[in-house]
């Protein structure tokens, strides 16, 4: 039977694309772009879409992840928005001409040491760095410690070295990135360079020669050794050893190059200097490594306390101690006070302040009586009038259980899973302490805070299930609600950083690993928290501690 016709009906009409010559040649239109006009492309596409670059090809591979691209996300999305941010706040919260917090702001603020000359950082490096951070997106590292025969275990953290010291071990490093193998060590000698007593102390800075790091551990028996670690060839060494001050066992010290301040279980206070010089050959001549400028004697010093010791220009040394004690009205609060000194070790002034006024948070009369004050009584009051609320903002019924203080953010921790922080304000008219403020967001109680001087804060619970990170500068700058102060944590949690359901591209430098060095996974489960140890840029270290022994090192890194 013939096929029927399709002809006369369009619907089944066949239509034929005619052949143009030359369709299947695509023309490449990028290739011929030069690369700083690419990278002008580049440079308004978000980050996802650079990361998506990066796989195209070898160029543009190089050009997405160009150092120069990366400088400029990083200050749009980490400099920029603080600097608006210092700005607003001082211009709506505080009045002209009476800023409580006015922090020197440059063009890159506290990101300037990432510009100096002679330094080429990475930066798409430095953005992921920030970016883990802002998000608590990390990878843990444990490390069992054996428990020493006789206790304490210290642990100290410092520029990417963990040190930890007892009397059996002596003092030990290890590198935060690689925690495997101890780099360094050396057993505790004393004066007659003998066996030593116990450990009680230790604090760590920067030493004497360009990047050096300086180490000094205190004793039960009042005496103290200083060492020096080279970070280039990893050695420690020995650069004197001094028979102390002061009776009795060295409970807290800081440093600060140079100068050192101890406080012993007698309550004496000791400020001394440090020669630079390696010890000599003759045990006499470390009677003079050490130089005492000044030495109190405390009425009373209650635990939890935190020292602190800076320079103030090139000639005043201010020393800070702070403690814990009860109030009457308002519970548990702290004293802070400042010691300034010159050079020559003569004290120059003496200030002491508490935080019970910020507790009771002062408020101008007209506030308390709803505004309805006459003019009359206004002149007569003046304008500088306060008075203490009735009932205290901020009440304490058990002391804190951790307090941390770098100038000049004062942070404590709380059994009833709170934090207060606090602004300390220190100028040659005097010293105050201002903006007190409730932070919440744990779910059980706080056993460790630490605080930079930048603002950056990190707080741990007693069983180390919840970790997490404080913006403090950004609180401190206006005063916000319940809700607001709890945004600005971020709660770390490795575990769940490597379920399936997680987007990866959360996390730009890859999968999140847990790795314990000997393989046993339930040791942390049993352990709690006795302290966070420290953190920096990258790192954040905490010690684990159980009842039979165990000690648990645990490194979070963020890079």
């Amino acid at each position: 039977m013939p096929k029927r016709s399709n002809d006369g009906d369009p619907l089944s009409l066949q239509r034929k694309r005619p052949r143009v010559a030359g369709t299947n040649d695509i023309t490449d239109r990028l290739s011929v772009l030069t690369d700083e006009v690419l990278l002008h492309i580049l440079s308004f596409l978000p980050v996802t879409s650079l990361l998506i670059c990066q796989r195209l090809s070898r160029r543009f591979r190089a050009l997405a992840g160009d150092s120069e691209l990366w400088k400029r996300k990083y200050y749009s999305r980490w400099v920029r928005p603080r600097a608006r941010r210092l700005v607003k706040a001082r211009r709506v919260t505080f009045p002209q001409g009476n800023a409580e917090y006015s922090p020197r702001v440059s063009t890159w603020l506290d990101h300037s040491h990432l510009v100096d000359e002679g330094r080429t950082p990475n930066w798409k490096r430095q953005y992921r760095l920030r970016h883990n951070w802002s998000r608590g997106l990390c990878r843990v590292t444990e490390v069992e410690v054996p428990q020493p025969q006789r206790p304490p275990l210290l642990v100290n953290f410092y520029g990417g070295f963990v040190l930890t010291a007892d009397l059996e071990h002596g003092l030990r490093v290890w590198l935060a990135a690689t925690p495997k193998i101890c780099t360094a060590n050396v057993q505790f000698t004393d004066s007659t360079h003998q066996c030593s007593t116990a450990p009680t102390a230790l604090t760590t800075n920067c030493g004497p020669r360009p990047n050096s790091i300086e180490v000094v551990v205190g004793f039960e028996n009042g005496q103290f050794n200083v060492y020096d670690i080279d970070p280039d060839t990893l050695r420690l060494g020995l650069r004197f050893s001094h028979p102390g001050f002061a009776n009795g066992a060295i409970t807290a010290m800081a440093s600060s190059f140079s100068y050192l301040l101890m406080v012993s279980q007698h309550k004496h206070l000791s400020l001394c200097t440090l020669s630079t010089e390696s010890c000599g050959s003759r045990p006499a001549e470390t009677m003079e490594r050490a130089r005492l400028l000044a030495s109190l004697k405390a009425d009373s010093i209650l635990a939890s306390m935190s020292l602190s010791l800076r320079m103030a220009g090139s000639e005043v040394i201010i020393s800070t101690i702070v403690y814990s004690f009860f109030h009457i009205g308002c519970g548990w609060s702290l004293g802070i006070q400042e010691l300034h000194f010159n050079k020559s070790g003569q004290q120059i002034r003496s200030r002491l302040t508490t935080t019970v006024d910020s507790q009771y948070s002062i408020r101008p009369l007209s506030y308390l009586r709803g505004g309805n004050r006459s003019s009359e009584n206004h002149e007569r009051s003046g304008p500088l009038s306060h008075s203490i609320s009735p009932e205290p903002a901020i009440l304490h019924h058990e002391p804190p259980t951790s307090v941390s203080y770098s100038h000049p953010y004062l942070l404590t921790s709380h059994p009833d899973n709170t934090l207060t922080v606090y602004l300390v304000v220190s100028t040659a008219a005097g010293l105050s302490v201002r903006s007190g403020q409730r932070l919440w967001g744990h779910t059980s109680s706080v056993s460790a805070v630490h605080v930079s001087d930048r603002g950056k804060a990190v707080s741990v619970s007693s069983r180390g299930d919840e970790i997490r990170i404080w913006d403090l500068e950004s609180m401190m700058s206006s005063a916000g609600s319940q809700r607001q102060l709890e945004e600005n944590s971020i709660q770390i949690n490795p575990e769940n950083k490597s379920h399936p359901d997680r987007n990866r591209a959360d996390f730009l430098s890859g999968t999140c690993l847990r790795e314990s060095m000997d393989g046993r996974m339930n040791i942390s489960n049993q352990l709690v928290v006795r302290g966070c140890i420290g953190f920096d840029d990258e790192r954040v270290l905490l010690l684990r501690e159980g009842r039979l022994g165990a000690q648990m090192l645990e490194c979070y890194d963020f890079t």
